[in-house]
């Protein structure tokens, strides 16, 4: 599963991370995408004449100098990456959540994958919002990647379960990643008394929790939870979107 993955990158350790969690995931031979982004627009800010020559030159100066960010993020994101062989790096403008949603699609991928709480300069592809934003407007299932100890792999999956056919396709894919990977997998039942603080505090320890998403406008268990739950757990989180097949 994961033949195609879509990874953002900032040049912070937070987004290195995520970097390395994808390399992990995704499938033999699959195609792995770092994508850098800058916002130009925070970098435009005229004023009234005289002055805008000036802000016009200093917005200049600042869209080199992210220019030489963004490559050098790619840079240190491609020397991160261990097994993947079918490596692409992609230099873009633009909302950072957007141009990545943009990358899944063109590439049909099937993981998205981001850090969380990055300080990155360029434009926070780690940070909490553009992870927001992604489990809201991804088409596809997204990886919220956390620092464990040492090397980051799936030794122990935790799978929260509803009986819906969202929670039938985490189960799947945690099914999937822990036979790939020899993981330990628990699952655990949820029903609408606190879902989501009882997942946390079930993952505790573990590597890797695995939800479904309704999508944005679920009222119900998991599917209202999924957000919440990949913010707040302290080990990597993935949230599961659609259908799952050891193709996708």
């Amino acid at each position: 599963m994961f033949e195609r993955v879509v990874c953002g990158v900032d040049g912070s350790a937070e987004s290195l991370e995520a970097v390395r969690q994808a390399d992990v995931v995704l499938a033999p031979g699959g195609r792995l995408v770092l994508v850098s982004v800058v916002d130009l627009s925070d970098t435009i800010h005229f004023q009234i004449a005289p002055t805008a020559i000036h802000a016009a030159r200093r917005a200049l100066a600042r869209a080199d100098e992210l220019d030489r960010e963004t490559l050098a993020a790619l840079e240190a994101a491609r020397a991160a990456v261990r097994h993947a062989t079918d490596v692409v790096t992609l230099q873009a403008a633009g909302p950072p959540a957007g141009v990545l949603v943009e990358t899944v699609v063109g590439e049909n991928a099937g993981l998205a994958v981001v850090g969380t709480h990055g300080r990155g300069r360029i434009s926070g592809i780690a940070l909490g919002s553009v992870a927001t934003r992604m489990l809201h407007r991804a088409p596809c299932s997204v990886l919220v990647a956390r620092p464990g100890d040492g090397d980051w792999a799936p030794g122990e999956i935790v799978v929260g379960v509803d009986g819906s056919p969202e929670a039938d396709a985490a189960l799947a894919a945690a099914e999937a990643l822990g036979a790939r990977f020899g993981s330990t997998l628990s699952s655990l039942e949820v029903d609408d008394r606190r879902p989501a603080h009882r997942l946390i505090d079930a993952a505790r320890g573990a590597d890797l929790l695995v939800v479904g998403s309704r999508g944005t406008h679920g009222a119900r268990s998991l599917g209202s939870v999924s957000e919440r739950v990949a913010h707040e757990a302290s080990c990597s989180v993935l949230v599961v979107r659609g259908s799952v097949s050891p193709a996708t």
